[in-house]
């Protein structure tokens, strides 16, 4: 008798091993389906379908077929289908497609503007010995639009060897006016000493042009000399405001404990950007001496756009008192939806172990509602968190009525290798089941 029952349970055994390895292979069969469905709309698809793809590619992350996104961008002569390559490429930090778009730029008479554009974008994020070369011509272009995407170009790949010619071009009377503050941003972006007393003149000129004024104050603060910082402290003062704003920003670049201070007094400035950028500035400086100030500012500033620049300091700062605060905004359900979204965005990022039990009570009220901008945000930032104590949260989500806080749950568990909802996955890749939910679980299964 028990022969017949170890018999019997080892022919049950086989049966679900077999059951559960063929279950396996179907759902690896079907993400390889899911692949060879995109590779072949890239190869055979229309343009709106391939541009559809990519975009949606590039949102995934999907880094698997970049090679055929590659041979796509040297074939196609769709602007929009380059375009939507390169933000992909960007994304993906794939630079195997910069030989295509340095010959795009070299036969730039036969290429639309848009083909250019994404082009000088893309070869400027990679550039190698020849780039510099490569763009430089393209600067003194007459079609202005097309200049002015070489020199922001420039800017971002360019050394002090191209600084000559972008001098050179601003003393050219003949050259564009329009395009000169374009000239004096790529100047800051290489970080050229040589243009130091140049834009230290421009900055000091209150006849010259708000936009020259604008952006040699940008410039001089990512140099960052101490030779150009009487000339930012003085353009604090300016009636210009947005020229004070351009002033903080450049601050920021600066040390010093009178720099610190004078960043914080222009938090009390009457113009909106000023307070914003001051804002910005003492976040990169993570300066506990503002805590209290942004503090005051997150809650009670007449403008929305300063509370929320005050929040994103605080969360810079990340000090104790600045994330206690920022949990105290979040629960507070008469706080601003936007400030509380903002808020958990922070905590989740910034300290998630500290922050589970505030969320857990915050969703708690959430859970009940049809529709919830609070709950839907909050697991669209835990998605991307990692954190022992965020599995039952996790498994609220997945029996959630949203498919979008589904797939946050499910991008959740995967992420935090939560093995033990491996079996509710597989439910969720059963036919009848939301397309969308089905291939992230899919997805989930095989990372796990």
């Amino acid at each position: 008798m028990k022969v017949r029952h170890i018999i019997f349970f080892l022919f049950f055994l086989l049966i679900m091993l077999s059951s559960a390895a063929a279950e396996e292979k179907d759902k690896t069969e079907e993400l390889q389906t899911i692949k060879e469905e995109r590779l072949e709309t890239l190869k055979y698809g229309i343009d709106s379908e391939i541009i559809t793809l990519l975009g949606k590619m590039t949102d995934e992350e999907d880094k698997t077929l970049a090679d055929t996104v590659a041979e796509i961008y040297g074939e196609t002569s769709n602007p929009d289908i380059m375009k939507a390559a390169v933000d992909y490429f960007v994304k993906m930090e794939y630079s195997g497609a910069t030989d295509t778009a340095a010959v795009i730029i070299q036969n730039w008479e036969d290429e639309s503007f848009d083909s250019l554009s994404s082009a000088l974008r893309y070869i400027s994020a990679y550039p190698d010995d020849t780039t510099e070369e490569l763009i430089l011509p393209l600067t003194d272009n007459d079609n202005m639009t097309l200049a002015s995407s070489a020199l922001t170009a420039l800017g971002k790949c360019g050394s002090e060897k191209s600084v000559d010619h972008l001098l050179d071009l601003i003393d050219d009377d003949d050259y564009p006016d329009e395009l000169k503050p374009t000239i004096i941003k790529a100047l800051g972006d290489i970080g050229s000493t040589a243009s130091l007393d140049l834009l230290i003149d421009i900055l000091d000129d209150v006849d010259e042009e708000k936009s020259w004024r604008w952006n040699a104050c940008e410039a001089l603060g990512k140099i960052a000399d101490p030779e150009a910082l009487p000339a930012i402290e003085a353009a604090l003062q300016d009636k210009d405001t947005y020229l004070r704003s351009y002033a903080v920003k450049a601050l920021a670049e600066f040390e010093g404990p009178d720099v610190e201070e004078t960043l914080i007094q222009s938090l009390r400035d009457s113009f909106w950007r000023v307070r914003v950028s001051a804002a910005e500035a003492l976040g990169i400086r993570k300066s506990l001496k503002a805590v209290d100030i942004l503090k005051y500012k997150a809650e009670k500033d007449p403008e929305n756009n300063v509370r929320m620049a005050a929040i994103e300091a605080l969360g810079e700062i990340a000090d104790s008192s600045s994330l206690d605060f920022l949990r105290e905004l979040y629960s507070k359900s008469t706080t601003k939806a936007s400030i509380r979204t903002k808020a958990a965005e922070i905590i989740i990022e910034k300290d998630i172990e500290g922050s589970v039990e505030t969320i857990i009570g915050v969703l708690a009220a959430e859970w009940s509602k049809d529709k919830s901008d609070i709950l839907g945000y909050t697991c669209k930032f835990l998605s991307k968190a990692k954190s022992p104590k965020l599995e039952p949260v996790f498994e609220r989500m997945l029996g959630y009525n949203d498919v979008a806080v589904k797939i946050y749950g499910i991008r959740g568990i995967a992420l935090n290798n939560f093995t033990t909802f491996k079996d509710k996955l597989k439910t969720m890749t059963e036919e009848g089941v939301n397309n969308s939910v089905r291939r992230e679980a899919l997805s989930a299964i095989e990372e796990m």
